[in-house]
């Protein structure tokens, strides 16, 4: 019998690529994945993933969160020429901590069929820090990892 803290949430599919669940303590996430096609022309099947809770209020460590995003990002990947661009978001200022997090997430669940490349953008007194996610058997690899470190220099502005 597997224990239910072993298990991702129960996660509800909102709208195509939109999703959302509940953790035990009553708070919910929202997790979508949005297309990030316009920035630059080789990004077919290129999508941005943003996960937020509905209130920014404190919650204990919750390894089922993790089990959960995974969970998404297995399915996600699932189709190996979709690729993922994290954009760690700078608003409150813990843009490290989101980075240190998701590359812990993925140095302990990744199954060796993802690759991922950081990057960063130094603009306006803040570092913006930026990954790509790829499936290792995307067809358009090559494209999708040169135009990722394009699109950084050019401080993540959309290339025309």
């Amino acid at each position: 019998m597997t224990s239910d803290s072993l298990l991702p949430y129960e996660i509800t599919e909102e709208a195509d690529l939109t999703y959302s669940f509940m953790t035990r303590h009553g708070i919910v996430y929202h997790a979508y994945f949005l297309d990030y096609s316009g920035y630059h022309p080789a990004f077919t099947n290129v999508y941005t993933f943003n996960i937020e809770p509905e209130k920014d209020t404190p919650h204990p460590i919750d390894k089922r969160i993790a089990l959960t995003i995974i969970h998404l990002l297995r399915q996600f990947f699932s189709r190996n020429e979709n690729a993922m661009i994290m954009i760690c978001d700078t608003l409150d200022g813990k843009e490290l901590k989101r980075k240190m997090l998701f590359s812990r997430w993925f140095m302990q669940y990744n199954d060796g069929n993802i690759q991922k490349y950081d990057a960063s953008s130094a603009s306006d007194g803040y570092i913006l820090y930026v990954s790509l996610y790829i499936h290792r058997d995307n067809p358009h690899s090559r494209q999708l990892i040169s135009a990722f470190y394009d699109l950084v220099k050019n401080n993540l502005y959309p290339l025309e």
